[in-house]
């Protein structure tokens, strides 16, 4: 197999894409992995204040990353082990935008680079109830520890990328792109360009709310239903942002439903015996029935929102 690549995957201290406080590195050459990096660093000036919401996913606090080279430092060390490879993420639009967003509150050039990302391959590859990393970790086989854990996470992608690969009989990322109907993404100082599908159908059952929104972003045109408390923002709020980036925000899951998003469930305000909201049940019930409803966490919705 000719496939070679760089995994790479950021943890942020808040909501600014461009606060990255640590970064895992995998790479693999001729489809074996050979090497791996785990750094902290200080986010951006301007851009470093911790938030409890990233603290409790990551358990990286500011006395972890105080004394590490600010981002702009780490970036060349980033670089130099990537090599020139690559990029593959798991929701590489977050990481990637990670990457844009820091290098320009930084007062750097974003650095140019192709990258692929194996949430965009795995829908053309598994039907899942979520897409969340664990499950398509599951899914291809391979062993996830300690999630959130950038090394970690960066490890499990590049292995979830090569068994994308075997799937297909694909040995190289342009080999993947064409099987699973998809095209790599690539940024630079002058632009950027997303990893995206080419959609045959489906994406227009739900009119878009946001007819100037990008037709690329994963929720457009796609309804959205949450359930529980979310951490992050208000309901309210994760409402305008769907409509912001054209999906559909409704308020309960009927057979319109395309991605449920899942709070902190209360369990004191649970039938009694039950784990699920009534809204993850219906749903559950609806995809026995055969509709393809994607369920995600929060975090995951966060970074999907992503550019």
């Amino acid at each position: 197999m000719s496939l070679s690549f760089c995994a790479i995957d950021f943890e942020t201290a808040n909501r600014h894409r461009g606060s990255p406080c640590a970064v895992g590195l995998v790479k693999v050459v001729d489809g074996e992995v050979v090497d791996t990096r785990r750094y902290l660093m200080r986010p951006p000036e301007g851009c470093d204040e911790f938030e409890p919401f990233n603290i409790r996913i990551h358990g990286i606090t500011p006395a972890m990353v105080r004394g590490e080279p600010r981002f702009a430092q780490r970036l060349p060390e980033i670089l130099a082990f990537a090599d020139g490879l690559p990029l593959v993420a798991h929701n590489a639009a977050f990481d990637m935008g990670v990457i844009r967003a820091a290098s320009f509150v930084s007062d750097l050039l974003c650095p140019e680079a192709s990258y692929a990302c194996t949430l965009v391959f795995s829908r053309a590859t598994w039907s899942l109830l979520s897409y969340s990393l664990p499950w398509v970790a599951e899914a291809a086989g391979v062993v996830l520890d300690h999630h959130h854990d950038p090394e970690a996470d960066a490890r499990a992608t590049a292995l979830i990328l090569l068994a994308i690969a075997e799937h297909h009989g694909a040995t190289t990322l342009e080999g993947i792109a064409q099987a699973t109907r998809a095209h790599l993404g690539s940024m630079s100082a002058n632009g950027w360009s997303g990893n995206h599908r080419t959609w045959s159908g489906g994406r227009g059952d739900v009119p878009a709310t946001n007819p100037d929104a990008s037709p690329d972003h994963p929720f457009y045109g796609r309804e959205i239903v949450f359930t529980g408390a979310l951490d992050s923002m208000t309901r309210a709020m994760a409402w305008d942002r769907v409509i912001e980036v054209g999906g559909r925000p409704a308020p309960g899951v009927t057979k319109h439903t395309n991605v449920l998003v899942i709070g902190y469930q209360d369990a004191y305000q649970l039938r009694p015996g039950e784990q699920l909201s009534a809204k993850a049940r219906k749903a559950r019930d609806l995809r026995e029935l055969g509709q393809q409803i994607e369920v995600m966490p929060e975090v995951d919705f966060v970074q999907l929102l992503a550019p």
